[in-house]
């Protein structure tokens, strides 16, 4: 199978709310930092890699489940090309899992009452992992189909996929990362302190570190500026703030932005619409 390049954001195909994957690679080389405006839920099989979410670094065991949540960076670091990479995931946007909650079992609130809290890792038993792959296979195996009910049939897969991997966030087997180093203290600053004036200068002396050095190892490490990091991360709060009924002119200046044009700007450029059109497109979606 040929490597694919993971330096795009959006997984998803155009009209559609979710997508599986499940993928074996031999000489896979580590890739580069990205993220989604859509979760995504993996499930490492084997290989010898770490993951990387943001400022935290975790070991990884056959059957440990991923939770990649929008506007988070995050890399398989590969420490051993030679040994067989495999990995099964999906995609879900928040509308699908909102879309899929009731009030016996809300999934959505469940997913991100784990990410309120930092709990981005979990070990699934062996049956709940077994589940999985095989969903995402017949997800697969059906994928290229042109009857609607084929497509039904793969919406109920992600539904069952959403509630196999709540089920296993509140079993609560969790991971514990790494200790911080440099840089990931940065971005866990950055994400605390997203709503306040961030600068490089500010940053580079909060750190004791000069300008150059903050620049260069960031962007070693994210593979993306500072500054664009810093505006990623307030667009995706503004989505947010958009998806629980604020207008996007007070979003804005919630967010962290200055001014309205700026906010404009990085906002189509994370989303390629505009604020308005996101906004009213979470009217109808019925999120709000």
């Amino acid at each position: 199978m040929a490597q694919e390049n993971f330096d795009r954001t959006n997984d998803i195909r155009v009209g559609f709310d979710f997508g599986c994957r499940h993928n074996t690679h031999t000489g896979y080389k580590t890739g580069r930092f990205h993220m989604h405006p859509h979760y995504e839920f993996y499930l490492f099989i084997r290989g010898n890699i770490q993951i990387i979410i943001e400022d935290e670094r975790y070991d990884t065991h056959p059957m440990d489940l991923f939770i990649f949540p929008p506007g988070t960076l995050h890399l398989a670091s590969i420490t051993d090309s030679e040994v067989p990479y495999e990995r099964a995931y999906f995609y879900a946007t928040r509308k699908v899992l909102s879309e899929m909650s009731d009030p016996t079992y809300p999934l959505l609130d469940i997913v991100e009452h784990a990410v309120r809290n930092r709990d981005y890792s979990f070990h699934a038993d062996d049956v709940s992992a077994g589940r999985f792959i095989r969903l995402i296979d017949d997800y697969l195996d059906e994928d290229n189909e042109k009857e609607p009910c084929f497509q039904q049939m793969n919406r109920c897969r992600i539904h069952m996929l959403s509630l196999i991997v709540c089920r296993v966030m509140q079993h609560k087997q969790i991971l514990d990362p790494h200790p911080s180093e440099r840089i990931s203290e940065v971005i866990r600053y950055i994400n605390d302190h997203i709503l306040d004036s961030l600068t490089l200068d500010s940053l580079a002396e909060h750190f004791y570190i000069s300008k150059y050095t903050l620049l260069h190892e960031f962007k070693s490490y994210a593979n993306i500026s500072v500054h664009q990091y810093i505006l990623f991360k307030r667009v995706t709060y503004a989505q947010h703030l958009m998806q629980h009924g604020i207008s996007p002119g007070l979003a804005a200046k919630q967010s962290g932005f200055n001014d309205y044009a700026g906010f404009y700007r990085a906002f189509i450029r994370h989303n390629s619409i505009t604020p308005q059109e996101y906004y009213n497109q979470a009217l109808k979606s019925g999120i709000l």
